[in-house]
């Protein structure tokens, strides 16, 4: 959890963020988050909702506001999102005012997308994670690619951050003073990625977060949700944030192996709807090392070493050797796909 957002929460921010959504505080059922505050309840009309809380530090009205504009854009084109509902005063976007002058919380609510998330459920893992589900995912995030090619601001203020602008991105801001080599290496690995074209045709709004954690499985259906980290960046970016995801989730030893059985298919549903140039895969390799440096920040961030078990700490001291050594994130030819 964002450090500023737990110093300043507290239950009356959280009963107040419920009520503004006419839900009874007692009804509220805190859920696993990484970022923000995020709870589920069920509406007095039956509607199932997920109501999250951030802080004006990490994400203004305004550009929530963007977020909520884009997928709503994108629900208005058939694509299976979680999409955003209004309060009780009608406002998309509720604010809370916060004690310290200038600050406030942020508050949305989004239907709760039906189904479940698969690694909370490993027999309905097992018997769908499969080709054919591989394929649909493919289709899904072409068609969130075709459509955010269409997608104009209808306001300045709502613009979304450029990949490079996320905050852990910039690696020197968190990764301790005396590992100079972990910053040269992301530095480098952040300067062949602007060296990289940005068209239309291959850059623009993406969800930047679309991993297995966030989409539900329901009756063979999809429903895509949490698009609290959507950015401007290469619409390749959002397959890598995939793969990455998708290894992190297989033995080491079977990382590759799972990777390829997956993207194979993936590719396949994807290119039924859109194109995607083996040259562009040619450059995943570097955006899965850039994953791996902002989860590397992200550590630094939101952990305290000295709290975590043995375990922990040496999946993360294997993060930094890997980020130090240049180890490729997987090795595998992208370019063969």
């Amino acid at each position: 959890m964002h450090p500023e957002l737990v110093r300043r929460f507290h239950e009356r921010i959280r009963d107040e963020a419920a009520r503004r959504y006419g839900l009874p505080p007692s009804d509220l059922t805190e859920l696993n988050a990484f970022e923000n505050f995020v709870y589920e309840a069920e509406s007095e009309d039956g509607v199932a909702l997920v109501v999250r809380v951030s802080h004006s530090t990490r994400r203004t009205a305004d550009y929530t506001l963007g977020e909520v504009e884009f997928v709503r854009y994108l629900a208005a084109a058939g694509i299976p999102v979680s999409q955003p509902i209004l309060s009780e005063s009608g406002q998309f976007v509720e604010r809370i005012a916060d004690s310290d002058p200038g600050h406030y919380f942020v508050v949305t609510a989004f239907e709760r997308a039906e189904g479940i998330v698969f690694d909370d459920a490993p027999p309905l893992k097992e018997r769908y994670w499969k080709p054919e589900l591989f394929r649909d995912l493919g289709r899904i995030f072409a068609r969130l690619h075709n459509r955010a090619q269409t997608y104009k601001l209808s306001n300045p203020r709502f613009k979304r951050q450029e990949w490079y602008e996320y905050d852990v991105v910039d690696i020197d801001r968190f990764a301790p003073p005396e590992e100079q080599l972990v910053r040269e290496r992301t530095a480098r690995i952040i300067e062949r990625l602007n060296q990289l074209p940005r068209t239309p045709d291959d850059y623009g709004l993406i969800h930047a977060d679309l991993h297995p954690h966030n989409f539900c499985f329901a009756d063979g259906r999809i429903t895509v949700f949490d698009f609290d980290n959507c950015e401007y960046a290469w619409f390749v970016k959002d397959i890598a944030v995939l793969v990455f995801y998708v290894a992190r989730a297989a033995p080491r030893g079977q990382r590759e192996e799972a990777v390829a059985a997956f993207l194979a298919p993936f590719l396949e549903g994807y290119r039924e709807l859109r194109p995607c140039d083996r040259v562009w895969l040619e450059a995943v390799p570097d955006m899965l090392a850039l994953q791996r440096s902002m989860n590397y920040a992200l550590f630094h961030q939101y952990r305290d070493p000295g709290l975590l078990d043995e375990d922990t700490l040496d999946r993360w001291s294997r993060f930094r050797r890997d980020i130090e050594a240049e180890t490729p994130v997987l090795q595998l030819d992208f370019a063969r796909f």
